[in-house]
């Protein structure tokens, strides 16, 4: 028996019950899982996105590929998601614009429909390996710019540090 005694319905208990109220039961039992409106204080799925850059300052990031290799870029998104930030030549920089939230000190790339997609983590790889890029994540007035140079070495592989200027 795959169903405790109190639980299972035999022909002989939906006699004495009532089929009409055994189909009531099973038609509200999966009612009550519809989707909510979204008046009703209840979760409804995609409620929460923040749209916008209101309450948030700019920061200009940049990277310096100064490896002899190509780089791609890439930012670790909440919810498991990723983002190619850009790919550099050797030489060569990558600028974006990150959305840093004061209250929070969370940083935000902005998609394509202006939603704030929350950055867990930045990296960028080559040949060499793969190397993460330190973001000061801290609530108050967070920095207009941050530059970082990645280099490559025989023994180190790819390392990506803050950089000056």
């Amino acid at each position: 028996m795959l169903l405790p005694q109190w639980l299972s319905v035999s022909k002989l208990n939906t006699k004495a019950i009532g089929r009409r109220f055994v189909v009531f039961v099973a038609l509200s039992a999966g009612l009550s899982s519809l989707p909510a409106e979204a008046g009703s204080g209840a979760y409804v799925p995609y409620s929460g996105i923040v749209h916008g850059t209101e309450g948030t300052d700019p920061v200009k990031v940049s990277v310096i590929n100064a490896t002899g290799t190509p780089l791609v870029c890439e930012a670790a998104l909440a919810h498991w998601y990723s983002d190619e930030l850009g790919r550099i030549s050797p030489g060569e920089e990558l600028t974006f614009t990150l959305q840093h939230d004061p209250e929070t000190g969370v940083f935000n790339l902005m998609n394509a429909t202006d939603a704030r997609m929350p950055v867990e983590a930045l990296w960028c790889a080559s040949d060499a390996g793969r190397a993460r890029l330190t973001l000061p994540i801290a609530s108050g007035k967070a920095e207009a710019a941050l530059r970082y140079s990645c280099h490559a070495g025989d023994e180190t592989g790819l390392s990506c540090e803050t950089a000056s200027g």
